[in-house]
C-alpha cells in the first residue's frame, strides 16, 4: 500500500513536472505568436502608413473637371434659350448646380444611398461598415450589401480607380474623410449627383441632368417626386434598375425608394401614396443624345468653336474637341430654328431640284441665310438626303465646301470693284468678240453664255443685268487683276495666286471655288452699305462654371462706300427685276441679287437679299463638275436655285413687315445720259434710229458725267447703197441719218455685233459708182477685200456670229475661241458698212422701188 503510495506520489509528480513542461512550452508558443502579431502588426501598420502617404492629393478639377456634356444653345423667338444638341463623347454628363436639383431628389439619394449623410462627417460609416460585415457573413462571406457612403463613391468615380484592392479601400476613406472636412454636404451632394452613372442598356447618361432628360425628356428641375425616387433607385445597379433595362424591377427599386423616404421623415404618407400610384410617362425610346436635329448647322457649330477655342486658348484642334465633347461647355449659337426648319423642309421636296434620268446620282444643294445686319447665320443646309447621299453627322456639308461660283462672282470681283476705282453704272464697254493677251498668258476669247450672240455697246447695268461676260472680261481688264483680287478677299473669297487671271475673276473660274457661307457673306456686305461682318455661328462659349472663354464678335471692314453699296444694290436689283434672275422675285420684298452658271453648268447659284436676310444656293453633283440637267436640258443659277431661294424666302418673310430698299446715303445724284456712250446726252442720241437713247442713270457725287456723247455722230448718205455720200452722189439719193460710231470697234467686231447695222458707213461713194447688180452676191470683210458670201460669213442683224445660233439666256464661263479682235484696234478705213439694208440695185427694184427706198429713209 505503502508502495502504492509512493507510486501515486510518484506517479502525481512525474505529472506535476509534466504539466509544468507543458506550461512553459505553451508559454513560449504564446509570446512567440504575440510577438508575430506585433511584428505583423508593426509592418502592417508600416504598410498602411506607406498607402497613407501615396494617397494622391484632394482636387477640386478632380470633382468638377470630369468628363462633362457640352451643350449648343439656340435663341427662342421670346429671347429664351433652348437646348439644340448635346454633345459628348464617351460620357453623356450634364452638370448641374444643387440648387437646380429638386430636394426630393436629394433627398432620395440620401434615403437609398447613404441615411446617415448628413449626420456622418467622417467620409466613412463605421456602423454601416460593421452591419454590412455582418450581412456578408451570415451569408456565407459573400459580399451582400455595401457599405460605402455617397462621400466614398463620390471620391472612387473622380479621383480614383475602380480597382477593389486593400490599397484603393484606404486611400478612398482617407480622401473622403479629407473631403468631409473641406467641403459641405451640398457641395459633396452636387458633385456626386452629377457624376454617378444612370445609364441603361441604350441609355449613355452620367448624372442626374442627362438621366431626366434621356428618361423623362425634361430638365431636372422639373422632375416630380415619383420620378425622382426613379432615377434614385437606377445607381445601385443600372444594368437591373435602369426602366431601359426593366421597367419592373426599376419601379420595384422605386418603390423601395420611397419607403425609405417615408420611414427616414423625408415624405409624408400622402406624398408616398400619390408617388407610389403615378403611372410614369418615359421617352427614352424616342430619344437619341447621341445625335441630333439640324445636324449641318451644329455640325459647323462644331467646326466653328473648335477653331475659336484653338485660335484663343492656344491648344491643338483635337485639345478643342475634347473640351467641345467632354468639357461641358455652353455653345450659343445664331441658329434661327424657324429659318432652319424652312431650310430643311425646302430641300425635302425634291420638284425643287432637277432631275436626270441618265444618271443614279441625284443633284446636290446647300443653302445659308444670314442676318446682314450682325453676319450671325440664322441656317444652313449642307445637303439633300437622297438614296446615293446619306447625311453623316460630322459628314459632308456643301454649304461649307469650295465650288467654282461662275457669274455669282462678278458682283464681287467685277463691277464693286469697277465702281470703286471710278467706273459707273453707265459706263459702256462693247460687247463683241475680243481677245485678250496679257502678258505670260495665252490669248483668251470669252463668250456669253448665248455662245455667239453679243449685244455691242452696253452699259455696266446692263451687262451684270443679263451676265454678259465679255464686258465683265472687258471691266477687269480695264481695272486691272490686282484691283480684282483685292477686292475679292476684302469680300471674303479665297484668292489664290492661282486665280490672277481674266477668266477666274471675272467670270468665276477659280482655282479652288468659294463656298456657299462665303458667297452670302460677301453679299451682305453688299446689301449692309459697303461693310464687310464675318459670318458667325455662335456668339460666345462659356465653360461649365459660367466662365466667357470666347465671346465671339464678328469682324468687320469697309469694302464698298456706301454710295458705291447702293449703287450695285440697284444694280443687282435689275437682275431681279428684269434679268437673270426673275425667278427669285418676292411680291412683297425688294430683291436684290445674282445668278451664277460654271463652265457646262457644273455649279448653278442663286444669291440674293432682302431688307433681313441674305441667302446662298448652289446646285450640283458632289463627286464631278457633270453638267447639270433637267430631263436633258442643260440649268443656269436663274432656273432651279432662283426658284429654291424664293421658296424659302418668301416662308422666311411671310410675317415680316413688307419693306422695300429705301436708305438711300447722302452723296447720290441722278443724270440723264446715253445709254451708248455714258455721257451726257445730245440731240443725236434722242435722234437714234432705235429711238431715244438717254436714260436717268445714278452716280457718287464726283463720278457724273461731264462730256457730252460722241458716239451718236450724224452722216450724209446714198439711200440706195447705204454708202457715205459724196460729191458723186446724186443729190436726191443723199440723207442725212444719225449712226453710233463705237470707239475702237473693227468691222468683222462689228459684223458680229447686234448694234452693227446702226454704226457708222466707212465706204463712200466714188467716182467709180458700182453699179446696180455688181455687189448682189459680193461681201467685203475685215480687210476690205471682197469675197464670196456664205451662210459662214454672213453678218445677221441679231448680233449672232455668223452660222450660228442662240440660246436662251443665262451665264456662263464658255471659252471656246472666236476669231475676234482686241477693241484696242484702230478704226480700218476699209471697214464692211452695215446698215441693215440690202444692197439691191435699181434693176432689181425698179424705179417704183427707189422711190420708196428714198422716202422711206
Amino acid at each position: 500500500m505503502e508502495n502504492n503510495t509512493q507510486l501515486r506520489r510518484s506517479d502525481r509528480n512525474k505529472k506535476k513536472k509534466n504539466k509544468s513542461a507543458l506550461r512553459k512550452t505553451l508559454n513560449v508558443v504564446l509570446w512567440g505568436v504575440l510577438i508575430l502579431i506585433l511584428a505583423g502588426i508593426g509592418a502592417a501598420g508600416g504598410k498602411v502608413l506607406a498607402i497613407i502617404k501615396n494617397t494622391p492629393p484632394l482636387s477640386q478639377d478632380a470633382l468638377t473637371k470630369i468628363k462633362q456634356s457640352s451643350i449648343v444653345y439656340v435663341k427662342n423667338s421670346d429671347g429664351s434659350w433652348s437646348q439644340a444638341a448635346i454633345l459628348h463623347g464617351s460620357d453623356n454628363r450634364l452638370w448641374v448646380s444643387i440648387d437646380k436639383i429638386p430636394e426630393n431628389l436629394q433627398n432620395a439619394v440620401v434615403a437609398i444611398e447613404d441615411q446617415r449623410f448628413y449626420k456622418n462627417n467622417l467620409g466613412i460609416d463605421p456602423k454601416r461598415i460593421i452591419g454590412a460585415l455582418l450581412v456578408d457573413l451570415k451569408a456565407g462571406g459573400k459580399p451582400i450589401e455595401g457599405a460605402s457612403t455617397i462621400t466614398q463613391q463620390l471620391v472612387k468615380n473622380t479621383m480614383l480607380t475602380d480597382e477593389k484592392t486593400l490599397t484603393r479601400k484606404i486611400q478612398e476613406a482617407v480622401l473622403a474623410w479629407q473631403l468631409e472636412q473641406k467641403y459641405t454636404k451640398k457641395q459633396i451632394l452636387e458633385a456626386y449627383l452629377n457624376t454617378i452613372y444612370l445609364g441603361g442598356p441604350h441609355i449613355n447618361a452620367y448624372g442626374v441632368q442627362a438621366a431626366a432628360l434621356q428618361y423623362f425628356g425634361k430638365d431636372v428641375s422639373q422632375l416630380d417626386l415619383a420620378e425622382s425616387a426613379m432615377i434614385a433607385g437606377i445607381t445601385n445597379n443600372p444594368s437591373m434598375y435602369s426602366p431601359d433595362s426593366n421597367v419592373e424591377k426599376a419601379t420595384e427599386r422605386q418603390h423601395l425608394v420611397l419607403s425609405e423616404m417615408l420611414k427616414q421623415g423625408f415624405i409624408t404618407q400622402e406624398q408616398y401614396n400619390s408617388a407610389i400610384n403615378e403611372k410614369l410617362n418615359f421617352v427614352f425610346k424616342n430619344l437619341n443624345l447621341s445625335t441630333y436635329s439640324h445636324g449641318y448647322f451644329i455640325d459647323q457649330v462644331i467646326n466653328d468653336a473648335t477653331d475659336a477655342l484653338v485660335k484663343k486658348l492656344g491648344i491643338t484642334k483635337s485639345e478643342a474637341l475634347n473640351k467641345i465633347y467632354n468639357g461641358g461647355l455652353r455653345i450659343y449659337s445664331t441658329m434661327d430654328p424657324n429659318i432652319q426648319t424652312i431650310m430643311e423642309n425646302a430641300f425635302k421636296n425634291p420638284k425643287l431640284f432637277p432631275v436626270d434620268p441618265t444618271t443614279k446620282e441625284a443633284v446636290q444643294g446647300a443653302m445659308v441665310v444670314i442676318d446682314w445686319k450682325t453676319g450671325e447665320i440664322k441656317g444652313i443646309v449642307g445637303g439633300r438626303n437622297t438614296n446615293d447621299f446619306k447625311y453623316v453627322t460630322r459628314g459632308i456639308s456643301f454649304a461649307d465646301s469650295k465650288r467654282q461660283p461662275g457669274s455669282s462672282i462678278k458682283p464681287l470681283t467685277v463691277y464693286g470693284p469697277a465702281l470703286q476705282s471710278g467706273l459707273t453704272a453707265a459706263t459702256v464697254v462693247d460687247d463683241v468678240p475680243t481677245t485678250f493677251t496679257l502678258p505670260g498668258a495665252k490669248p483668251y476669247t470669252p463668250h456669253n453664255y448665248e455662245s455667239n450672240y453679243y449685244h455691242g455697246l452696253v452699259t455696266l447695268r446692263e451687262a451684270i443685268t443679263d451676265s454678259l461676260n465679255v464686258p465683265a472680261v472687258q471691266v477687269v481688264n480695264k481695272i486691272g487683276i490686282n484691283v480684282s483680287a483685292s477686292y475679292g478677299k476684302k469680300f471674303g473669297l479665297d484668292i489664290t495666286k492661282n486665280d490672277m487671271y481674266l477668266p477666274a475673276l471675272a467670270l468665276g473660274g477659280l482655282s479652288q471655288g468659294i463656298t456657299p457661307i462665303q458667297e452670302a457673306a460677301a453679299y451682305g456686305a453688299i446689301a449692309n452699305k459697303g461693310m464687310y461682318i464675318s459670318p458667325i455661328t455662335f456668339t460666345k462659349i462659356e465653360d461649365s462654371t459660367g466662365k466667357i472663354l470666347v465671346n465671339n464678335k464678328p469682324e468687320e471692314h469697309v469694302v464698298l462706300s456706301e454710295q458705291n453699296a447702293y449703287i450695285l444694290r440697284s444694280m443687282m436689283m435689275d437682275v431681279v427685276n428684269h434679268g437673270t434672275g426673275t425667278a427669285a422675285r418676292l411680291s412683297n420684298m425688294d430683291v436684290a441679287g445674282k445668278t451664277g452658271t460654271s463652265e457646262n453648268s457644273g455649279n448653278i447659284w442663286f444669291s440674293g437679299f432682302t431688307p433681313y436676310y441674305v441667302g446662298t444656293v448652289w446646285m450640283g453633283y458632289p463627286s464631278s463638275n457633270r453638267a447639270v440637267k433637267n430631263y436633258g436640258v442643260p440649268q443656269v443659277g436663274g432656273t432651279f436655285p432662283a426658284k429654291m431661294w424664293k421658296t424659302v424666302m418668301t416662308e422666311i418673310h411671310q410675317n415680316l413687315p413688307a419693306k422695300r430698299f429705301t436708305d438711300k446715303p447722302s452723296g447720290i445724284v441722278y443724270e440723264t445720259v446715253c445709254k451708248d456712250s455714258g455721257d451726257l446726252p445730245t440731240n443725236l442720241c434722242r435722234q437714234d434710229p432705235r429711238g431715244d437713247r438717254t436714260y436717268t442713270e445714278m452716280f457718287a457725287v464726283g463720278t457724273q458725267p461731264t462730256n457730252y456723247c460722241t458716239v451718236h455722230v450724224s452722216a450724209k448718205i446714198n439711200t440706195l447703197t447705204g454708202k457715205l455720200a459724196s460729191e458723186w452722189t446724186l443729190p436726191f439719193l443723199v440723207k442725212e441719218k444719225v449712226f453710233i460710231d463705237p470707239p475702237g470697234r473693227t468691222a468683222r467686231q462689228n459684223a458680229y455685233a447686234a448694234d452693227g447695222k446702226y454704226v457708222l458707213p466707212t465706204e463712200v461713194d466714188t467716182e467709180n459708182q458700182i453699179q446696180p447688180g455688181d455687189n448682189q452676191s459680193g461681201n467685203t470683210d475685215q480687210n476690205g477685200d471682197t469675197t464670196n458670201s456664205d451662210s459662214s460669213n454672213t453678218a445677221p442683224a441679231n448680233g449672232t456670229e455668223p452660222g450660228t445660233t442662240t440660246d436662251n439666256g443665262g451665264q456662263s464661263n464658255g471659252s471656246s475661241s472666236t476669231d475676234g479682235q482686241s477693241t484696242n484696234s484702230g478704226m480700218n478705213g476699209n471697214q464692211k458698212s452695215i446698215s441693215g439694208q440690202t444692197n439691191s440695185t435699181p434693176s432689181q427694184k425698179g424705179i417704183g422701188n427707189i422711190i420708196n427706198s428714198i422716202i422711206g429713209n
